[in-house]
């Protein structure tokens, strides 16, 4: 797609900075385009030999709102993340277009976008090899060094044998040991004994202990009148303290991200957002007028950060939500 974009970065760059995002982080989310997965494919035998694992990328539609991609790119092209967002927005919308016309959207190296039944698909490179970073190990540098200056070492005249030195530090570290794993078994050993040897202590009960009688209660003088004490208001249970399910349960909120005078506008806005993938409706203001919005599902305390990234991905500042 020989397009070119704001601030000189063209289709191909953004084609680049994704395959580059995705390998690094082994996924990568394109609005309008899905959530991209570098997926590992376990060992196959082929008959005659062991084929090693393979990876694949895979495309599934929709996915959360994320911009570290647009981060990325931003970062690398040392230009704004808004101006990042749109021009990835640009991409994905030129992508849309060829793909739909029958063209093939390349990623170097890794494979190429197509479009099927409706639905984006990634087809991966059958060249493509991806093998993960090693795990670091930890060695003794000073000690390995010191083997290796030895090694090299070479006397230039024959050297008379001579015994290798005692290591005498590990000799003592070697003794300490055993003297505290011997006094530890004669610490157990002498618990055990003594547990063993010690009769069970016998509860002795003196013989002349004398039980008090209890006592007698009064019988209720039948002259005096009887309380009634059934009437009687019984303490209030202390109320019982819930925990609020604000920041536990998701909601569906209207985030308003377009207002148009007519009804007309407000539709078109809206088919061109459903075209891009975007789930878009249309409401009717309190006054003249018409909103386009979309439903988002998040909790209570991410509503503030998904205004933002709304506002950067449609481009409208005044990102609300509806009450209606």
């Amino acid at each position: 797609m020989p397009v070119q974009f704001d601030e000189g970065v063209t289709a191909m760059d953004i084609a680049k900075y994704i395959g580059l995002f995705l390998l690094k982080n082994h996924y990568c989310y394109i609005h309008g385009l899905g959530n991209m997965e570098l997926v590992k494919r376990p060992a196959t035998h082929d008959g005659k030999a062991l084929q090693p694992p393979s990876y694949e990328v895979q495309v599934t539609p929709g996915g959360s709102i994320d911009d570290n991609l647009a981060n990325f790119i931003a970062t690398n092209e040392q230009i704004s993340i808004s101006k990042a967002a749109n021009t990835l927005r640009e991409y994905s919308i030129q992508a849309r277009k060829d793909m739909a016309n029958g063209q093939e959207v390349p990623i170097p190296h890794i494979g190429h976008f197509i479009e099927g039944g409706g639905r984006v698909k990634f087809v991966t490179d059958a060249n493509f090899r991806y093998t993960p970073a090693g795990i670091p190990t930890i060695r003794n540098s000073k000690q390995l060094d010191e083997q290796n200056s030895r090694l090299q070492q070479k006397p230039s005249y024959p050297a008379p044998h001579k015994a290798d030195s005692i290591n005498w530090s590990m000799v003592i570290l070697v003794v300490v040991l055993l003297i505290i794993l011997g006094g530890g078994g004669y610490g157990i050993y002498y618990y055990m004994t003594s547990m063993k040897a010690a009769p069970a202590p016998v509860a002795v009960v003196p013989k002349d202990t004398v039980v008090q009688a209890a006592t007698p209660v009064a019988a209720p003088d039948s002259t005096q009148p009887v309380k009634d004490t059934t009437s009687a208001a019984m303490p209030a249970a202390p109320a019982t303290v819930t925990a609020s399910s604000a920041d536990t349960v998701k909601h569906t909120y209207k985030m308003i991200i377009g207002d148009y005078p007519d009804l007309e506008k407000a539709e078109k806005r809206m088919r061109n957002l459903k075209i891009n993938g975007n789930r878009a409706e249309v409401m009717p203001k309190d006054s003249a007028g018409y909103y386009v919005f979309t439903n988002i599902k998040c909790f209570a305390a991410d509503t503030a950060h998904v205004k933002d990234s709304l506002r950067i991905l449609f481009g409208y500042k005044h990102v609300t939500i509806s009450n209606k």
